[in-house]
């Protein structure tokens, strides 16, 4: 441990100050940010997120240290939350217009942040004019739209409007009427959906709803997601996709087997998941072991793959509540899955510790740009029955060094120094100690991540029986790179990362 250079030590010294992390974070940290359009920032005073209002605010996402964001669905919409969609080529005008779809992708561009969207696919909007015009060629003999949708005829979900014996799927409502899949001209046009948009910039597509596609059919939904992946990927090899499959890890694993770039790893998330449980109970080495068994898995069904590690996002309770509102608790659920190997994702606020829980418009309320009475916070959503708990937004953590806001800025910055966390193996290391998450991770070159979880017991670290006594330190978060050096422990919610010198 005492290996560690002049140069190294003084990165360190300027990672561990606090706001002033945010000074020249590496673009490549492989973490990407999530935000619902409509609740984030507004630029023209209606209360509605909107894209220019997203463009205004690069400067903050770029200071977070990120290099991907996802907007959830940008398109027209007869819902507030647009995942039922009525136009996939333009942009709802509550939004604003392509020019500032284009101008916000040429602006993240400078930043070194690439965009995706949100890929709504599995249905439409029952307001879309597809479906409108098949339900009125039902029985009319032209068939030129009517085999774009699922109708039956005698019994099914969801009655035709005004064909009596009609019937239609609509596995998320009679308003959301699902695409029929099978269709080549379906997925003739989903092609041109993708291409479109990636001639306007995106980086890539977060797939929605990949389980139902095919309603109970496992090989269905992946060779779906690979027609997409593929499709997508022939424009543009480098083209990011990742999947909602709200599913257990085998299911996950099947869907792997499409080739997809990500898939959300739903059973680490939400509040019975590895990582908010392991916050909680300080278990810090569970963590370590089952995610390298996951990895490793994960790893043999695709190769090319990676995670996609979260705690929340929009269809769920906010952190906050999950972590009972305890700031250890959520700096060290944060440093779990910041820290982890792939691609992980920070849904918009909780970097500051927003809350929301209950109804879905409760888990997307407005980002809070400052808690002072009469700031340009966006409105919430208009069924919303909860108010926002917490009391300090970005003006009021922005120059406080020991906010969850600077904490997060400080452990994207110390990822950014480990690109071998993008694509890496994943190898459990025994610590001797329940608290503390260690591991390596390995990409040509191999680093350590070391984090104790516990919010109470410090952690011994033994270089020597982890077989990383060869090894020089990246950078700390919780702890002064000169104690950790001395001492060679982790104090309470800490961490450090070291990089593995090979001989030659």
């Amino acid at each position: 441990m005492k290996r560690i250079t002049g140069l190294l030590l003084a990165l360190v010294l300027v990672l561990g100050m606090g706001a002033a992390a945010r000074a020249e974070v590496p673009a490549a940290s492989g973490v990407a940010y999530e935000i619902f359009v409509g609740s984030f920032a507004d630029s023209d005073g209606d209360g509605i997120g909107d894209l220019r209002g997203i463009e205004r605010k690069l400067d903050y996402i770029a200071s977070l240290g990120v290099d991907m964001i996802w907007l959830t669905p940008i398109h027209p919409s007869p819902s507030y939350h647009h995942y039922d969609v009525t136009d996939y080529y333009s942009v709802a005008p509550e939004f604003g217009t392509m020019a500032d779809f284009d101008g916000l992708v040429s602006a993240c561009a400078e930043r070194g942040i690439g965009v995706i969207l949100d890929l709504v696919v599995n249905h439409t909007s029952s307001e879309h004019p597809w479906f409108l015009a098949a339900c009125a060629a039902l029985g009319s003999g032209d068939d030129s739209l009517t085999g774009w949708y699922n109708f039956t005829q005698g019994a099914g979900e969801h009655d035709v409007p005004g064909m009596q014996g009609w019937f239609y799927e609509g596995r998320f409502g009679y308003h959301m009427p699902d695409l029929n899949l099978d269709s080549d001209a379906v997925r003739d046009e989903i092609a041109k959906i993708i291409a479109f948009w990636q001639g306007h910039g995106v980086s890539g597509f977060r797939l929605d709803a990949t389980t139902s596609y095919y309603t109970g059919a496992p090989d269905g939904n992946a060779g779906f997601v690979r027609f997409i992946t593929e499709t997508a990927r022939a424009n543009d090899p480098d083209c990011y996709v990742v999947g909602e499959c709200w599913a257990d890890e085998q299911t996950i694993l099947g869907l792997y087997g499409s080739g997809i770039p990500s898939l959300f790893n739903f059973p680490a998330a939400d509040v019975n998941g590895l990582l908010v449980q392991a916050a909680l109970n300080g278990r810090g080495a569970a963590v370590a072991r089952r995610m390298a068994a996951w990895n490793e898995s994960l790893r043999a069904v695709s190769p090319a793959s990676q995670d996609a590690p979260f705690l929340t996002n929009h269809d769920m309770a906010r952190a906050r509540g999950m972590l009972r509102s305890d700031d250890a608790a959520m700096r060290t659920a944060a440093m779990l899955y910041l820290l982890l190997p792939g691609r992980p994702f920070v849904y918009y606020g909780e970097e500051l510790g927003m809350s929301g829980s209950g109804r879905d418009e409760n888990k997307r309320l407005p980002m809070l740009w400052s808690a002072a009475e009469g700031s340009a916070n966006c409105l919430p959503p208009a069924d919303a029955d909860q108010k926002q708990r917490l009391k300090a937004g970005v003006a009021e953590q922005e120059g406080d060094g020991d906010s969850l806001l600077n904490w997060y800025r400080r452990l994207i910055a110390l990822r950014a120094l480990a690109p071998e966390l993008a694509r890496g193996s994943m190898a459990a290391l025994d610590a001797g100690s329940d608290a503390l998450c260690a591991f390596t991770v390995t990409d040509g070159t191999t680093v350590a991540v070391l984090i104790n979880a516990s919010s109470g017991e410090t952690a011994a670290v033994d270089p020597a029986a982890l077989g990383i006594e060869n090894a020089a330190l990246l950078g700390c978060a919780g702890v002064a790179a000169e104690d950790f050096v001395r001492d060679g422990a982790l104090p309470p919610v800490s961490c450090a990362l070291l990089r593995l010198e090979t001989n030659g």
